[in-house]
C-alpha cells in the first residue's frame, strides 16, 4: 500500500480546465464567467445552486467567510443544509483545519484572477474522520466591468468521500 500525505493541495492552473481535464459543470461555469468578464449577471444565475460566494480574504490565515452557499454546493453536500441555513453572521465550515488549509487558494484567486486545483484532506463529519478529495475553482466576481472585485465564487466538486477507520459505536 502506498503511503500518502494526510493533506494535499495542488494548484493545477486554469489551463487544465481549458484542456478539458475538469468536471464538466465546473468547466461550464468557468467558461461562462470568462465570457462575462467575471461580472455578475445572468450567466451567474444558472450556476448559483453549485456555488458558494465568499467575502474577500483577510490576513487571518483562514478561508474567507461564506455569505451564500448554494443548495447543491460541495459545502452543503459535506456539512448539510442546516449548517448552510445559519442566520446572522457569515458562515465558516465547522472544520478549522480545513479552513486553514483552504486559505491559500482564495489568496491565489485574488492574485492570479482564477484558482483551479485539487485538494485532499481529512475532515470531521458526524464525529468521525473522513478523507475527502475534491477539485475546486475560485474566481473573483465584480458587479460591473469597471468596479473592483467584491467577492469570490467557489465551485467545488467532491471526487471521493471515505470514512477513516471503523464506525463509532
Amino acid at each position: 500500500m502506498l503511503a500518502r500525505p494526510r493533506q494535499l493541495f495542488a494548484d493545477l492552473g486554469s489551463s487544465a480546465i481549458e484542456r478539458g481535464l475538469a468536471d464538466p459543470r465546473l468547466s461550464h461555469f468557468y467558461e461562462d464567467m470568462r465570457r462575462a468578464g467575471s461580472v455578475t449577471g445572468p450567466e451567474l444565475q444558472k450556476h448559483l445552486p453549485y456555488l458558494s460566494l465568499c467575502a474577500l480574504p483577510d490576513d487571518s490565515g483562514t478561508a474567507p467567510p461564506i455569505v451564500y452557499a448554494g443548495r447543491l454546493s460541495s459545502q452543503v453536500q459535506l456539512f448539510g443544509s442546516i449548517w448552510s441555513e445559519q442566520s446572522g453572521a457569515a458562515m465558516v465550515t465547522p472544520d478549522p483545519e480545513l479552513e486553514r488549509a483552504a486559505a491559500a487558494g482564495y489568496l491565489s484567486a485574488l492574485d492570479a484572477g482564477t484558482y483551479y486545483g485539487y485538494g485532499r484532506t481529512g475532515i470531521r463529519l458526524g464525529g468521525r474522520m473522513h478523507d475527502v478529495a475534491y477539485e475546486r475553482l475560485i474566481m473573483p466576481l465584480r458587479p460591473r466591468p469597471d468596479s473592483p472585485v467584491r467577492m469570490l465564487a467557489y465551485f467545488g466538486v467532491i471526487q471521493a468521500l471515505e470514512p477513516q477507520g471503523p464506525a463509532p459505536e
